[in-house]
């Protein structure tokens, strides 16, 4: 290891301080962590577990419903939770991700907890700045499931799930940005590139919510949050240094600062090759010869099976009455409840001519 120091003379004697007890700005550390990092690496890696898995997922199952989509003819259009199509009977209709995310948050909380109740750990403010994010993400976990009932769906406006997930991110955000406080160039390097990430998950959210027809917004929010999963687990690597006693770099080598950066890059080529790859098995998935139903038939649809024979029975000029004993229907498409549709059908643009339909 390096040993670099810095050397104050006053007029009676000379004082030698350790450059590790500095900062990037050359003045002491109030709170070093090199060698006491807050967190715990169990709490690290069930972050960086959590956010890869979400990010991976989510990028599947845009791509997913963009695919069946397009070869229905229908419109895509994007939404925070998508439902797990290719899981079997009734379990299409859980929240999975929603549930990802709030259980893994939870965990992460737990373990910060945990890891604080050591004697003093809780009178600084600084340990409280991970179970603060965590409490972000069990919020917006939450929400997702709430959201995932179409009749809660009635109660609460359109797009409370893209606001509550960006202002998840942007917690993380503003309390990354704060947590550099009293950090070695290393660490306080490692933190910045985190506070990135968490910046390009908000913007990505803004941009997905205006744009909700574009996958690739979606495909690209999915990018950000696996982003931050990797560079959490690259993070938890240099900071803890698993399995070595001693780190064998300098936590203030401009070199080192430069090697970080420099893995943060390789960071973005692999995941935005992952994402690549994604898109690409699906191009192949639905140009097979031998494709003809989508499992399930109902991809496009938040979870709602029945409403895929609800548009078909439309097509055929019959109507649902779905258990009422009378219906008056000034417009066939009210027996659907569209507000449950995600993937919008070309019935939406084109309805059929109102007709009323009486029970004799």
């Amino acid at each position: 290891m390096e040993h670099h120091h810095a050397q104050f003379y006053s007029d009676h004697q000379s004082v030698i301080i350790d450059a590790s007890l500095l900062n990037s700005s050359g003045l002491p550390l109030l709170n070093s962590t090199v060698h006491d990092p807050p967190g715990t690496i169990l709490g690290h890696v069930i972050a960086s577990v959590s956010w890869f898995t979400i990010g991976f997922l989510y990028t599947v199952l845009a791509f997913q419903r963009h695919y069946t989509c397009r070869q229905r003819g229908s419109k895509y259009i994007s939404s925070v939770e998508f439902p797990v199509d290719f899981l079997p009977g009734s379990l299409t209709n859980v929240p999975v991700v929603a549930l990802i995310k709030t259980v893994g948050a939870t965990t992460f909380f737990i373990s910060a907890v945990v890891a604080d109740l050591e004697p003093g750990s809780m009178e600084e403010a600084g340990q409280w700045q991970h179970e603060l994010m965590s409490v972000a993400f069990i919020v917006s976990g939450i929400i997702d499931m709430v959201l995932s009932s179409s009749r809660a769906r009635r109660f609460i406006p359109d797009g409370a799930d893209y606001l509550a997930f960006f202002v998840t991110f942007l917690t993380e955000l503003q309390q990354l940005v704060v947590h550099l406080d009293s950090r070695d160039a290393v660490d306080g390097r490692l933190h910045q590139l985190m506070a990135v990430t968490a910046a390009a998950g908000a913007i990505s959210l803004v941009a997905e919510a205006v744009f909700r027809r574009h996958v690739m917004m979606a495909a690209i929010r999915g990018f950000s949050i696996m982003l931050q999963g990797t560079w959490v687990m690259n993070l938890m690597v240099v900071l803890y240094h698993p399995g070595v006693e001693e780190p064998f770099w300098n936590p203030n080598s401009h070199s080192t600062v430069a090697l970080v950066s420099l893995m943060f890059a390789w960071h973005i080529i692999v995941d935005a090759v992952l994402v690549l790859a994604l898109n690409l098995y699906f191009v192949w998935f639905y140009s097979r010869p031998q494709y003809k139903v989508v499992p399930h038939s109902d991809t496009c649809k938040y979870g709602s099976r029945w409403q895929l024979l609800a548009m078909e029975q439309l097509k055929d000029g019959t109507i649902l009455t779905h258990g009422k004993t009378e219906m008056d229907l000034d417009d066939p498409l009210d027996s659907v409840p569209f507000h449950d549709i995600d993937c919008e059908s070309e019935l939406e643009f084109q309805r059929p001519e109102p007709t009323k339909v009486r029970r004799k």
